[in-house]
């Protein structure tokens, strides 16, 4: 059987589905195992609750249930095929949600099509497509990417209802899909719009078949909305967030003239305002000309039910929100609608092009439009997938710290919330370490920290940082911490910062042992002992360069006048996990395990010296040791003395 030829536009539909779904594939599992949207953690948490494998203590009860039915029904399918935990199950969400917004794609472009052709469904799927916002916010595993597809869906199906007499019943899997995205997030309610006005449509022209169709969808929404009552037992006087929002101020933000511009400029700003403004203006203009000389035209009624969408949305997101980038998925379903209107208004202007101008059916219209918009955010586009293609800082902090430091807890600023919270953050750890949140770190001093609220370590950011040490309060508050490490590399994402102890070493030192490790400072558990003891030591170093090998330490209890180990010790410089060839960060503080050495339990009383050096494990050859000044002291150091009595 021959397959079916494919029409230039589904290759051209393919093409951007192609083009946007290797975005979509090449960044999609940016910052994991971190998760770095607090609301992917909660609605994974959430389908624990539903599942009872976690007590949310009834948080999630009033929350839209669509999206945690899919959490709590996927996760255990998962589970069973090795996928489990917050990290791993996000990535597959985010799959899914990358279906969505393609799909969303796809539906945007049909409805454009039935407005006014091929050119129309192609333009208004590229701008979709391409828009970085919608790539910055279609990949989230959260419940908006599946809002936006199921209104699309909805207006799509309203559309077909309107202009095929043999797909009425459109109109009424319309009012499901609105239903659908109602489910995901109240405010999707205009979603059922486009096809209770075609039920009302088709009521005037065919009156049975209207009012069997209105009576249907208005069924639909009462089972919906008795079922959210009485089954789900929503309590709209109880929502979280913006729900609460609604309630106090909610019906004075609706007529807000001034809110409802900004969000209807902001539902136009992923695809460019002056560029969007411009299309439809020429296309209104195109649209007037064509009607006096009765030239084609576009689909009135398919374009006013999108712009019904693409206005009502945002105005009901009056209620709750005031949209800015950071908030622009509330209005993401309004932008789709308005891709629909952009695509019209272009093939209106190819309509109007004098025949003799008409090459490939005027389509080159569209060239000042890929030009000044679609490639530059294509370029914006290709710059966010390689920033998030970038290993995310917060990960490897808390790697690093499971690698290197003792359990402690971690005074933590706003961006680092939930990189030590395993249940909310995603990165798999060795050890539960709790938290502080404070944004401004002297808001205490170092003992109260330390002594009052049981701290041990503290992320400062890299702005803060630098704000202290412009002042002498804040230089001497550094400076009475340990710094351990920056987090500033260059070709990673999230945020810049500096990880302290909120202590320093007993014993400050500046040896030199070969040309690339430092000794700078060193415990000891006591200054005298007894015979049969154990004399604890930690040692801190630095590297101003990757060491040549790997190198072990060896420390020797010695007696004054002699070299002849009478205790000794040997093991990895610093914890096993980091061997000398790893440290390769200049300003990296290393912290060793303790070193137990054990004293016999004969050793006569006296001072006794206590040697240390470094040396190649394989052959036995030592590093040299020299002090601050360049002194050479051999092949060991005389680190300090010890008394036994």
């Amino acid at each position: 059987m021959r397959l079916r030829r494919l029409s230039p536009f589904w290759i051209g539909l393919l093409l951007i589905l192609v083009l946007e779904g290797s975005l979509y594939g090449l960044s999609y599992r940016f910052s994991l195992p971190y998760i770095d949207h607090i609301d992917e953690s909660d609605y994974y948490i959430a389908g624990l609750d539903w599942r009872g494998l976690f007590d949310a203590k009834g948080y999630f009860k009033v929350s839209p249930p669509a999206y945690i039915a899919m959490e709590a029904g996927l996760q255990p399918v998962l589970e069973s095929a090795g996928v489990r935990d917050l990290a791993p199950t996000t990535g597959f969400m985010r799959v899914l949600s990358i279906i969505a917004t393609l799909g969303t794609l796809i539906f945007v472009a049909l409805t454009a099509r039935l407005a006014a052709g091929d050119l129309a469904g192609l333009v208004a799927g590229a701008a979709w497509g391409i828009a970085p916002l919608v790539l910055e916010n279609g990949v989230y595993a959260l419940p908006d990417p599946w809002v936006n597809f199921t209104c699309a869906l909805a207006l799509w199906l309203a559309a077909e209802a309107l202009i095929n007499p043999k797909r009425r019943w459109c109109c009424i899997a319309s009012v499901v899909a609105g239903l659908v995205a109602i489910a995901f997030k109240y405010p999707a309610a205009p979603a059922l719009l486009p096809g209770l006005l075609v039920a009302l449509f088709i009521a005037v022209h065919e009156r049975r078949r209207g009012l069997i169709f209105l009576g249907i969808q208005i069924a639909l929404i009462a089972a919906m909305g008795l079922w959210f009552l009485l089954v789900y037992k929503i309590d709209f006087n109880n929502l979280p967030r913006e729900g609460a929002v609604v309630q106090s101020q909610g019906l004075a933000n609706l007529f807000n003239l001034s809110l409802t511009a900004n969000n209807l400029y902001y539902t136009i700003y992923p695809l460019n305002v002056a560029a969007w403004l411009i299309t439809v203006g020429l296309g209104i203009a195109a649209f007037a000309l064509a009607r006096s000389q009765r030239l084609s035209r576009l689909q009135l009624g398919v374009l006013g039910l999108a712009l019904l969408m693409g206005v009502s949305i945002p105005w009901l997101a009056n209620m709750f929100s005031e949209v800015f980038d950071g908030k622009i998925r509330y209005v993401l379903p309004a932008t789709a609608a308005a891709c629909v209107l952009l695509g019209a208004a272009l093939a209106q202007i190819a309509r109007a092009v004098p025949k003799r101008w008409a090459y490939l059916n005027g389509a080159w219209v569209a060239l000042p439009l890929i030009a000044l918009v679609f490639v530059p955010q294509l370029q914006q586009d290709w710059k966010l997938v390689q920033n998030r293609r970038l290993p995310d800082r917060r990960v490897e902090l808390r790697e690093w710290f499971d690698a290197n430091l003792e359990p402690g807890t971690v005074i933590v600023d706003t961006d680092n919330n939930t990189t030590f919270n395993g249940i909310y953050g995603g990165i798999p750890y060795k050890t539960w370490v709790d938290w502080s949140l404070s944004d401004n770190i002297m808001e205490h001093s170092l003992a109260e920290w330390r002594d009052t609220k049981g701290m041990s370590y503290a992320v400062v950011p890299k702005g803060e940082v630098d704000q202290m040490s412009k002042t002498a309060d804040g230089r001497a508050y550094l400076d009475a911490m340990l710094h351990l490490r920056d987090f500033y590399e260059r070709g990673m994402r999230g945020p810049e910062m500096a990880f302290y102890r909120l202590w320093r070493m007993q014993n400050e030192t500046q040896y030199h042992f070969g040309d690339a490790i430092m000794l700078v400072g060193y415990d000891r558990s006591a200054e005298s002992v007894k015979a049969g003891d154990t004399l604890t030591l930690r040692f801190y170093w630095q590297a101003a360069a990757t060491p040549a090998d790997n190198y072990s330490l060896f420390i020797h209890v010695v007696p004054l006048d002699g070299d002849a180990p009478l205790a000794q010790a040997d093991d990895a410089p610093s914890v096993p996990e980091r061997p000398t060839l790893s440290w390769d960060t200049p300003d990296e503080t290393l912290i060793s395990a303790p070193f137990q050495v054990a004293l016999p339990a004969d050793l006569a009383s006296g001072d006794y010296r206590v040697m240390i050096g470094l040396y190649n494990y394989v052959d036995g050859a030592r590093l040299p040791v020299t002090d601050a000044d360049g002194k050479s002291l051999g092949d060991s150091l005389e680190l300090m003395r010890v008394k036994v009595g």
